[in-house]
């Protein structure tokens, strides 16, 4: 196992106006390497140049890969991962699930990952009493120059969004949607006039932390090479953290019960979200 990662410092205020922070290359350029080669294994991809080719032109997507396969179970418990998203969003932290191995994946809808995606409309939009503390983590293991590897985010979308930023949004998904009936999907960038629009180009080893609430998209796969990325999900010790959880889990595709050694390293750690609160 490679030595994986730097202990970085992120920008709190920022993260608090902006909803979401970018760590460079927290983890390091040969643990990258270390984890896209373990998702080629899991996915029964051919070793070294060779899989570029297997997977050229095609997706693949584990949902809640981390949690349910335990070769990936240490980014869990990644030491500076934790420290980061401590310092964002405070010390009592839990592991809320909401994990995925994505290869390939395509992008390009706007949305968000919270449980109530209508901005203002639901539980995850009231903090009269307790604050919305659930962030998703997206882990790049691919070379934005290469793979086009990026995130675009509508800077602040986490608290607030005007009328005309919606009907945006919902435009600019609905041309999509209709230009993916004619696999024209990549023929369409990421714009947006109403507020302002980042893309963030992702290297190996970048990680992103942002609120759950936030607008954003992948950006479109363009490059010879695959885009890998790992995401999972921490938040606090509160009832935003324990509905983010309960609504992934409603999903077909998500794991209902964590893999009795996880949860106990989990239990040990601090880290096992209690749903009886």
């Amino acid at each position: 196992m490679p030595h994986e990662t730097t202990e970085k410092f992120p920008d709190v205020s920022a993260f608090k106006r902006d909803g979401y922070c970018v760590l460079p290359e927290l983890f390091k350029k040969d643990a990258a390497t270390h984890w896209r080669e373990k998702i080629n294994t899991l996915f029964g991809f051919p070793e070294g140049p060779e899989a570029v080719k297997a997977i050229a032109g095609r997706t693949f997507a584990l949902a809640d890969g981390v949690t349910t396969q335990k070769q990936f179970w240490p980014i869990i418990f990644n030491r500076p991962l934790l420290k980061a998203v401590q310092a964002l969003i405070g010390g009592d932290i839990r592991y809320t699930q909401h994990s995925d191995l994505h290869v390939n994946l395509p992008g390009g809808r706007w949305h968000r990952d919270n449980a109530f995606r209508n901005y203002g409309v639901g539980p995850d939009w009231d903090e009269s009493g307790e604050p919305y503390r659930v962030v998703r983590i997206a882990i790049y293991l691919s070379e934005y120059s290469e793979s086009n590897s990026s995130l675009v985010v509508l800077p602040g979308s986490h608290k607030k969004e005007s009328k005309l930023n919606r009907l945006e949004y919902v435009l600019w998904n609905r041309i999509r949607t209709h230009l993916r009936r004619y696999e024209k999907n990549d023929r369409l960038g990421h714009n947006f006039f109403s507020t302002s629009c980042h893309t963030i180009k992702t290297h190996p080893g970048d990680c992103v932390i942002f609120d759950q609430r936030l607008m954003h998209a992948g950006g479109i796969l363009s490059g010879p090479e695959p885009k890998y990325s790992i995401f999972l999900s921490f938040g606090a010790n509160n009832t935003h953290s324990r509905n983010h959880r309960a609504f992934f889990l409603n999903r077909p595709t998500y794991n209902p019960a964590i893999p009795r050694a996880l949860r106990q390293k989990l239990l040990q750690s601090g880290l096992l979200l209690d749903h009886s609160n």
